[in-house]
């Protein structure tokens, strides 16, 4: 084997390899919880857990990116009229805008968590947001990511100013990925 051969050979290998550890991952599982306080207390719900691609890999932070939807039509209280009511064209209007949508565009390591940067999208407005998380691997070499961060509905049209329901709302997030 000649000289050219063997870095040629050599380049394959290494171009492989970091391919096999940054390849994308599809969200196998996961839990989407948020809670707003309003003039009874505070109101728990959740939207199904969230699904599309992430790449993650802690050695290649930089390399990482995730493109995640969670279907706003699945949304849960403990009350069916208000679920009835936040599905509606006055919240989320799940009827034309069904998914909400986050897109990365740089993800960093900050001390000893992670920031993703990207996109946010509900109903019709997008948004750039950073959203922190913490990265645990798995024995089957995926991840469970955890997210919890706060956003203002009113920023993305979910409902108006009202005095009976706080403005800020906190999203706990949770996905497998493998």
């Amino acid at each position: 084997m000649n000289v050219l051969q063997k870095l040629t050979l050599v380049i394959v290998v290494v171009f492989a390899s970091l391919n096999a550890s940054a390849q994308t991952s599809k969200v196998v599982s996961g839990t989407t919880d948020f809670s707003v306080k309003f003039i009874m207390g505070t109101c728990h719900g959740t939207f199904d857990g969230p699904r599309g691609s992430a790449v993650f890999d802690e050695k290649q932070v930089g390399a990482s990116s995730f493109d995640l939807k969670i279907n706003a039509s699945s949304f849960k209280t403990n009350s069916s009229t208000r679920d009835k009511d936040m599905k509606s064209d006055k919240y989320f209007y799940v009827e034309k805008y069904p998914d909400i949508h986050f897109k990365s565009s740089k993800v960093e390591k900050k001390d000893s968590k992670y920031l993703a940067t990207g996109t946010l999208t509900m109903r019709d407005v997008s948004k750039t947001v950073s959203l922190p998380f913490e990265a645990k691997k798995n024995a089957d070499g995926g991840y469970t990511l955890t997210s919890t961060f706060d956003i203002n509905r009113l920023d993305y049209k979910i409902g108006r100013k009202d005095w009976k329901l706080k403005d800020i709302v906190t999203v706990d997030l949770k996905a497998n990925i493998k």
